[in-house]
Formats: C-alpha cells, structure tokens, sequence
C-alpha cells in the first residue's frame, strides 16, 4: 500500500437473523495474548518486593551515615543514587505496569515504565537505507550504552567536550528498546544535540487506521542537562516543541538524499501537551511524516548480508543477559562480605563465652546462634541457587530470589535491633549488595532470558528445531 494512500472503509452488512453473542475476538485472540502462571506470579511479587527492599536501603544509608560523621556528606550521595537510579525507577516500574498500556499508543516508554517521548516520524525502506541517508545528511549513529560511554559522556559533560557519539538513553516501543539512534552535536556542545531513535515495527504489524510502516522513530531536541522531576536521575532536557525537531530531521534527510521521499499524515495522533518520562514539556501537532527512503541504496531487497546481519542480531540475544552477569558477581560478594563478617566481629568468640559454665546459651547467645546459623544456611542456598539460576534452571532463580529475600529480611530485623544510626559498615555493606543482587536478578530481561531458556528445554524434549534468537 502506498504511504500515502488511504485505506477503503469497511462496511457491515446487515444482519440476517438476531446476532448472538460470540465467544471472543478472532483478531484479538491472534495476538497470543500473555497467560499468567506461577513463575510469572512470583517473579512479579518479588519485582515489587526488590522496589520496597530499594527504599528500605536508601533509608538505611542515609540513617546510617550520621553516626560516622566524616561519611555524612557520603551517606547523603550514597542515599540519592540509591533513590534516584534504584528505588524510584523500580516502584514506577511496579506502578505504571498496573495502569500504562503496553499496545501502541503513539508514545514510547522508558525503562522505568513512564511514558517517553511521542513517535513523530515513520520510515518505509530497509535499514542500510537510513543508515545510508542519515550518513549522508551527517549525522552520527549513537554509541550503546555502556560502562565506558556512560563514563566518557559524564566527562564530556562536566568538561564540556565534544562528543559526536555520544550513547542515548533507551526509550521502549513494542517492548523493546530502540534498534539504533542517530544524533548531530549543537556546536561541538555534549549537553545540547539533535537526537532521533528508530524501531523496526513487527512483521504483520499495522498502524491505526490499517496502514503499515516498516519503522518508527522519536526525534527530540536536548537543551539541556538537568534532573528529571520524575525520578530525580541526571539527564537531557528535550524542548518542548518537538515538531521543530521533526522537521529539521525531515528536511536534513530530503536536502541531502534526493532519492528520499516524503508524505504527510495529518491528523494521525491527537494534537496535545504533556510531559515525557524525564518530566519535560511536549507539544505536538498530531502529524505524522512518513520518509519513503526505498531509493536510497537500490538493490537492497533480500541481500544474503542483511539476512546474515539479522541472524547475529538473533544469536546476540541468547546470550545471558547483563542484569543476570551483575547478579551473580553480587551473590559472590554478598557471601564473601558475610564470611568475612562472621570471621571478624567477634561473633564466634561471644558465642563461646555464652554457652561456657552450665553448659545453656543465655539469652543473648541464643539469639546469636539463630542469627550465624540462618545466616551461613541463607549464604549456602544462595551460592548454589546462583550456579543454578547462571544455567537459566527454571525455578532456580525464583528460589534463589526467596533465600535473598529472607535474607534481606534477616538484615532488616538485625538493624531493628540496634537503629539505623548505630548499624555498621559491615551490616551496610552486606545488605546493599543483598538488595543490589535481588533488584538485577528480578529485572525484566532476567525473566525474560530465563523464559526462553526454558522454552528451549520443552522443545528440545519434545524434539522440535530450536530457533535461533528464541
């Protein structure tokens, strides 16, 4: 169908006897809509469960520090990372999951949940054709984000050095995250930059309306870095009027690519205001440009190295995913800092003391045994749980986030004892890294790794193929 054409009206006909009611939609049930089981019940408790553990440890932190003066002024940082990149983003998380809907509604999602920037550009035509045009027009694909670029944008901002390939934040559509993004640099200026991100729609996928697309893209203008209202975390500030964007980015990709085509689709969303996932103001028209950039690079329909291209993109995925990696370097600290805790506090030795004489632990002894033998238990299930939720077993992880729970828990009430002013480094530490681990290991792409681990053990049984990227 051509971008610009509009699709015929369908018509009912009339009834030829009294309508009964049917069972359900044939275009509703395709959809392979999502059935809850028992895995999916617990693993979403224990998302919840990792958002309350994330508020409780920055309270900890921050109560904690005013007793040790000199790390005060730490204690209150310490307590603002925890807050801004832990607890806040996992409670939105658990709170727009009950009430933002996950089918298109012309908006992006954030990773926290909120909604992100509105889609305002459609595209028709391959990838290498908008890695080609926007190449040409000059503009520069954005690094992925990781340790090193985020480290390398922090120092160019504070520097105020130029970094033309600067990483984007991830903006979610269908799902998933953006295939790739695109930026150009405002005078050299990291804070300031034009940026868009793109989404290839789903194969069979149609737009409102019945037109289809073969990509989506949200284009901003950042002014500015600032923190978002929303979630208090550093990041760019986008103007308000991201139509201006949208256009620039049109009219850059028609200047320079004469094989570039462009058609409008007035109307297509609302016209409205409102605020993006880093609570900035939006104002959009409602139109949606639509770039047929087929021309571009010719010849590109069914290349074997674009096919090639798409099966490494599939085997990537399969891989064990960050969150699962970080987890699990955290269970190894968790249990070396609580060895160690045992070993140095002079618990052993009070344990001693109080069972010498008649022979019967006093009050404060037995207290203590419960507390080492939950403890070294709690230490032995997680280190094993870990090996088993490394291979992608399907409950290991969930049981493995019970024993982290409880012993998040077993932290909890040992604090109660004693305040959190006078809880030590040693009871800090153990327990930041405890609710460090549940929050990676009940992460999103943690289940969704697992899932599909698990799909491929069913078939395998079954003796279906396995394909590549499930």
């Amino acid at each position: 169908m051509p971008a610009d054409s509009t699709p015929a009206v369908a018509v009912r006909p009339r009834p030829a006897s009294a309508p009964v009611y049917p069972a359900g939609s044939a275009k509703l049930s395709a959809t392979e809509a999502r059935r809850w089981g028992l895995d999916d019940v617990l693993d979403a408790l224990f998302f919840a469960a990792a958002a309350l553990a994330a508020l409780w440890l920055a309270w900890l932190l921050l109560g904690s520090g005013w007793h040790l003066e000199p790390w005060a002024a730490l204690n209150v940082v310490l307590f603002w990372v925890v807050l801004a990149y832990l607890a806040l983003p996992r409670l939105h998380q658990v709170l727009t999951w009950l009430y933002v809907p996950e089918y298109f509604i012309g908006r992006t999602r954030t990773a926290d949940g909120l909604l992100g920037d509105p889609v305002n550009l459609a595209v028709q035509g391959h990838e290498e054709d908008i890695h080609e045009a926007m190449t040409t027009a000059g503009w520069v694909r954005a690094d992925p984000i990781s340790l090193r670029t985020s480290w390398n944008i922090v120092v160019s901002s504070l520097l105020r050095r130029s970094y033309p390939a600067a990483p984007v934040s991830d903006l979610l559509l269908f799902g998933r995250k953006q295939d790739f993004a695109y930026q150009k640099e405002v005078e050299g200026n990291p804070a300031q930059r034009h940026h868009i991100r793109f989404w290839h729609a789903p194969s069979g996928w149609v737009m409102p309306g019945g037109r289809r697309v073969e990509w989506l893209a949200a284009a901003t203008y950042d002014r500015s870095v600032g923190l978002s209202t929303l979630t208090l975390q550093v990041t760019h500030k986008i103007d308000a009027n991201i139509d201006v964007e949208r256009n620039y980015v049109v009219d850059d990709v028609l200047w320079a690519n004469q094989a570039a085509e462009l058609s409008v689709w007035p109307d297509f969303f609302t016209a409205y205001h409102d605020k993006n996932g880093g609570g900035d103001r939006v104002v959009t028209d409602g139109d949606l440009y639509v770039l047929d950039l087929n021309e571009v690079v010719p010849g590109l329909r069914g290349s074997s190295e674009l096919a090639e291209a798409r099966q490494a993109e599939a085997q990537v995925r399969r891989r064990r995913p960050p969150e699962l990696v970080v987890a699990v370097v955290l269970l190894v600290l968790v249990t070396v800092v609580n060895v160690l805790r045992l070993v140095t506090s002079g618990v052993v030795g009070t344990l001693a003391d109080g069972l010498e004489g008649a022979g019967v632990a006093d009050e404060r002894g037995a207290v203590l045994t419960v507390a080492v033998t939950v403890t070294v238990i709690l230490m032995a299930a997680i280190a094993g749980l870990g090996v088993a939720a490394w291979f992608g077993h399907p409950r290991g992880r969930i049981a493995l986030m019970v024993f982290l729970t409880l012993h998040i828990i077993n932290t909890m009430t040992q604090v109660s004892a004693v305040g959190e002013r006078q809880a030590g480094w040693g009871v800090v530490v153990s327990a930041s890294l405890s609710v460090l681990a549940l929050l990676a290991m009940s992460a999103r792409p943690c289940h969704e790794w697992e899932r599909a681990r698990k799909t491929e053990r069913l078939r395998v049984r079954e003796g279906e193929p396995v394909r590549e990227g499930r």
